[in-house]
C-alpha cells in the first residue's frame, strides 16, 4: 500500500506540468464548441485526466534500472486465464475441511493483487457513463483496450527503452481491468438521478458562452497579437520600409482589413467563434473598424506616449520643476488607472466599452446562431 500511495504522490506531482500542456487546447476547444469554460466541466475533465496519470503512474512505476531489467530472467507472459486462482489458492493456507482457513482467501497478496486491478479501472467505466455518455457494450470494449493498452506497455518494456519487459503481461490483468471498467458503469448508475447529466452541462455552458466574456476576448486577443505581427512583416517585406511607425501601422491594419475580409472577425475571434457586428445587428462597415481599433490603440499607446512627451515639453517651456512635473503626471495616470479599471469592469458586467460606443459597434458569439 506504501508503494501505491507514494506513486499517486508522484502522478499528483507531476499533474500541474500535464495541466499545463493540456489546458491551452482544452480552453480553446471549449471555447470553441460551447463559446464558455464551464467549472463543472473542468473539475470532471481535469479529474479524468489526474486519475488517467494515476493508473499510468501505477502500470509503469517504479522504473528500475536497465541493468536489472537485462539481468532478467523470468516469463514474460502469463496467457493461462483464471491463472489468480491457482495463484490465490498457493498463497492461502485453505482447507476445505476448516472453515477458519477460508478467510485467508481473501486476505493474501495474491486476491489484493486481483482486486486492486479490479479497482483500478472502475473510475474509468464510471466516467465513461456519467460524462462520455457510453452505453454498457463501448464501455466493455473501451475498458478492455485500455488494460491492453498498460499490458502492451508493460511487454514492450516501456515502450522498448527496456531490454524486456519488467512486469509481467497476464491475461487474468485483462479480464481483472475490464470487470473492473463494467463494475464503475454499474455502480455509477443510482447516482446518475442526482448527479448533473451531461446535457444539463452543455446547456449551462451554451447559456454562458451567450455573451462574451473578458477571458475569451483576452485569448482571441492573444492569438491575434503575434498574427498581426506576422501580418506586418508579411506587408513589410512586400512595401520594404523599416520604419517603426510604418511597421506599427502595418500591425494596426490587420485589426482592420482582417474583419473587413472575414465579415467581423479576426483570426483569434474566427477560432474563438466570436464576431464584430454593427449595434442594429448588420455587419460592421471597414470605416467602423478603423474607429473601433483606432481609437483602442489611441487610448492605450497613443495618449500615454503624447502625455509623457507633452509634459516633459510644457515644463521645459514653462520652466515648471520637477516636483509640478511629477504632481501633474500623478494627476493624470491616477485618472488614466481609474479609467482604465473603469472599462474593465464594465467588461465583466458585459457593457459595451468606450471604443465599442464610439464605432457603434458590439462583440457577439456567433455559436448562439448554431445551437
Amino acid at each position: 500500500m506504501e508503494v501505491y500511495l507514494k506513486v499517486i504522490g508522484e502522478a499528483v506531482f507531476f499533474f500541474p506540468l500535464i495541466a499545463l500542456l493540456f489546458t491551452l487546447p482544452y480552453v480553446l476547444y471549449n471555447y470553441r464548441k460551447y463559446g464558455s469554460v464551464f467549472s463543472v466541466r473542468i473539475l470532471i475533465v481535469y479529474s479524468f485526466v489526474l486519475y488517467m496519470l494515476c493508473v499510468f503512474f501505477l502500470v509503469i512505476l517504479p522504473l528500475p534500472s536497465i541493468e536489472e531489467v537485462a539481468a532478467m530472467t523470468g516469463p514474460r507472459m502469463q496467457l493461462k486465464p483464471f491463472h489468480f486462482i491457482l495463484d490465490i489458492l498457493k498463497e492461502s493456507h485453505f482447507v476445505a475441511s476448516d472453515p477458519e482457513s477460508w478467510f485467508s482467501l481473501i486476505i493474501n497478496r495474491a486476491f489484493f493483487q486481483v482486486l486492486f486491478n479490479v479497482v483500478m479501472t472502475a473510475p474509468f467505466g464510471v466516467y465513461l457513463r456519467y460524462y462520455f455518455g457510453c452505453h454498457l457494450k463501448k464501455t466493455l470494449a473501451l475498458s478492455f483496450l485500455l488494460s491492453l493498452f498498460f499490458e502492451l506497455t508493460q511487454l514492450s518494456g516501456l515502450y522498448f527503452i527496456y531490454p524486456r519487459n519488467y512486469r509481467l503481461f497476464d491475461v487474468d490483468d485483462l479480464m481483472a481491468n475490464t470487470l473492473g471498467g463494467v463494475l464503475g458503469y454499474l455502480l455509477v448508475g443510482p447516482f446518475l438521478k442526482i448527479l448533473p447529466t451531461r446535457r444539463e452541462i452543455d446547456e449551462a455552458s451554451f447559456r454562458r458562452g451567450r455573451e462574451v466574456s473578458l477571458a475569451r476576448r483576452l485569448l482571441a486577443l492573444m492569438i491575434d497579437i503575434p498574427c498581426a505581427g506576422l501580418f506586418a512583416l508579411l506587408l513589410e517585406a512586400i512595401l520594404p520600409i523599416a520604419r517603426d511607425v510604418v511597421w506599427f501601422s502595418f500591425f494596426g491594419a490587420y485589426f482592420v482589413l482582417v474583419p473587413a475580409l472575414l465579415r467581423g472577425r479576426t483570426v483569434g475571434k474566427l477560432i474563438l467563434r466570436i464576431g464584430i457586428l454593427a449595434e442594429n445587428g448588420s455587419p460592421a462597415r471597414w470605416y467602423q473598424y478603423l474607429l473601433r481599433y483606432g481609437s483602442l490603440w489611441a487610448v492605450l499607446f497613443v495618449l500615454p506616449a503624447l502625455v509623457d512627451g507633452g509634459l516633459e515639453a510644457v515644463a521645459a517651456a514653462a520652466g515648471l520643476g520637477m516636483i509640478w512635473t511629477v504632481v501633474i503626471g500623478g494627476i493624470f495616470w491616477t485618472g488614466y488607472v481609474f479609467f482604465l479599471v473603469a472599462e474593465t469592469v464594465m467588461l465583466a458586467l458585459h457593457r459595451p466599452l468606450f471604443y465599442e460606443k464610439l464605432s457603434k459597434t458590439r462583440l457577439v458569439s456567433t455559436i448562439r446562431e448554431e445551437c
